[in-house]
């Protein structure tokens, strides 16, 4: 009789662990399917008073079968550069944007961290692709003119 029951439990658990009855099922999230290599920045002064953040050249690599939808590049959490890629027309494979868009307005003094995001067709959303260490730039150097008066 004990054995019967034993079994009959037995039999019980494993249709209930079959049937789902007992696991609870969890959706899967979707990985990002945009990837890039690493981003590297820092900051300049362009005149005696004035400070850039200089980007260096970087590569958005796309999954295959996907486009590329956009890019964000962001400073301490300041959107400073948003792509949006054409609908027509849109990059696949790797996309590497111009020199033209790499230097961007800065504070002298201050420390930046930059970030850069980017999505394709296979991402729901944004995702984060490359990051800098913070880096601070230089204290702008200011000059005074006293003009000479010769006579």
């Amino acid at each position: 009789m004990r054995t019967k029951l034993s079994l009959s439990l037995g039999l019980i658990l494993v249709l209930a662990l079959n049937g789902g009855w007992l696991i609870q099922k969890q959706s899967a999230l979707a990985s990002p399917t945009v990837l890039a290599g690493s981003l590297q920045g820092g900051c300049y002064l362009a005149t005696p008073t004035t400070c850039k953040i200089e980007v260096e050249p970087f590569t958005i690599d796309i999954a295959p079968a996907q486009t590329l939808l956009g890019f964000q590049l962001t400073a301490n959490g300041q959107n400073i550069y948003d792509f949006g890629a054409s609908t027509t027309n849109a990059p696949t494979d790797n996309y590497t944007p111009s020199s033209v868009a790499l230097d961007f307005a800065a504070s002298c003094g201050t420390t930046y961290s930059l970030q850069l995001e980017a999505q394709d067709t296979g991402d729901l959303g944004l995702v984060t692709i490359g990051q800098t260490a913070p880096f601070k730039c230089p204290t702008a150097s200011f000059k005074h003119y006293v003009p000479l008066i010769n006579k």
